[in-house]
């Protein structure tokens, strides 16, 4: 099983937005116990729903204002009884604040520090403000999208994928950062660059790149080696079909579906190769087709001989479905919310430990009582004079 794998790590929270957040919930459910760091003088802390329930459950919550002296002391503290530093304010942030690596190593000789930005902490761009939409396109990521589709809208630069991917890495960097330092000893600094982490998830396109292939790259919602691909328009209403035929089996079945005989005997469209060159026409016929059925029927005619055919679902329907409610990937929290367990399950049926996203300070007394062992009265003090807000 690996339930609570890791269990008696503790993660010290200074990121925002997106990325690291989703980052440290993932982390959270595998068993670290996260304490994050956050002010009411910063607005984005204080509006606390939305998405921002989605990505800042499975974490405790210390109000701590880095702005003044005595908090910043306050952090160093937390840091020297942590494992982990996850952070992705903008360059100089943290050193300014005496909570940059250097600093906090000195307090912490093992520490992992993980520090996410747009373009990474070095090199000529490093200074430079970004965010996921504007680094799609940096990318290369949004130059892959080809005719637009007006139904498919910005997919291109929205949503911004880079928030997500980067999370990914980023708990792939700290785990790995951990098992490293449970080996050796030693702490780690990982500069995690979001451009990066989006580049690379295009492993064909760089490929093609590396080969001096220019022609037949990844465009828009078809893909090289399959005809006929796309997404169709079906009878319904903002009703779609994706479907990707890439074998002679699977050709021979959408002909027989379609009831199409005279497509399948066509010497023209005898191999992959042949229809890849065809694939406009096989498109335009397979497109005439879905629109005389809805994306639900078609996907089911189409299941049943093979022919791999998706329907475009809202998420709506993703979360109420059969199969992924009997496998518990959205799980109801205490509060009424629901939440995305971690993406696997383990031998016994385990997808996480989570709990819901707490209030703004809610964890102060655990945190600065505690575990940083202050008294009652010094504690309201710190609340007295904004240290503690």
């Amino acid at each position: 099983m690996t339930q609570h794998a890791l269990d008696g790590v503790r993660v010290i929270d200074f990121s925002w937005v997106w990325a690291g957040p989703l980052a440290t919930k993932t982390i959270g459910a595998m068993g670290a116990e996260i304490i994050k760091v956050e002010s009411a003088t910063r607005p984005e802390y204080t509006n606390r729903i939305g998405w921002f329930r989605v990505i800042n459950n499975n974490k405790r919550s210390c109000s701590i204002n880095l702005g003044k002296p005595e908090g910043q002391a306050l952090a160093r503290h937390l840091v020297s009884i942590g494992d982990v530093v996850v952070e992705n304010f903008s360059a100089g942030v943290l050193p300014k604040l005496g909570l940059g690596y250097d600093d906090l190593r000195r307090i912490r000789p093992d520490l992992v520090f993980v520090s996410a930005s747009g373009v990474g902490r070095s090199g000529p761009q490093r200074d430079a403000l970004a965010y996921g939409t504007l680094l799609q396109a940096y990318s290369g990521r949004a130059g892959m999208i080809g005719t637009i589709n007006s139904h498919m809208e910005a997919m291109g630069i929205q949503p911004a994928w880079t928030d997500p991917v980067t999370a990914l890495w980023e708990t792939l960097a700290i785990l790995s950062a951990l098992a490293h330092r449970r080996r050796t000893g030693q702490g780690a600094l990982v500069d995690l660059s979001m451009l990066e982490s989006t580049v690379a998830l295009l492993p064909e396109v760089l490929l093609r790149q590396g080969l001096g292939l220019t022609e037949g790259a990844p465009a828009s919602n078809t893909e090289a080696g399959a005809a006929p691909c796309g997404c169709f328009p079906c009878a319904g209403e903002d009703d779609w079909l994706a479907v990707s035929v890439r074998s002679d089996a699977e050709w021979l079945a959408l002909c027989e579906v379609m009831a199409r005989p005279d497509l399948a005997a066509d010497a023209r469209y005898a191999d992959g190769a042949q229809r890849e060159t065809a694939k406009p026409a096989l498109n335009e016929a397979v497109a005439a087709w879905v629109r005389r059925h809805s994306a639900q029927e078609a996907e089911t005619l189409l299941q049943a001989r093979g022919v791999p055919a998706a329907r475009s679902r809202h998420l709506g329907e993703v979360i109420e479905d059969p199969h992924v409610a009997e496998r518990g990937l959205f799980p109801v929290l205490s509060d009424g919310w629901r939440a995305t367990a971690l993406p696997w399950v383990d031998d016994a049926g385990w997808r996480g430990s989570h709990t819901p996203t707490p209030a703004l300070g809610a964890d102060n007394d655990y945190v600065l009582g505690t575990l940083l062992g202050l008294s009652r009265a010094r504690i309201d003090e710190l609340v007295a004079t904004e240290v503690i807000r």
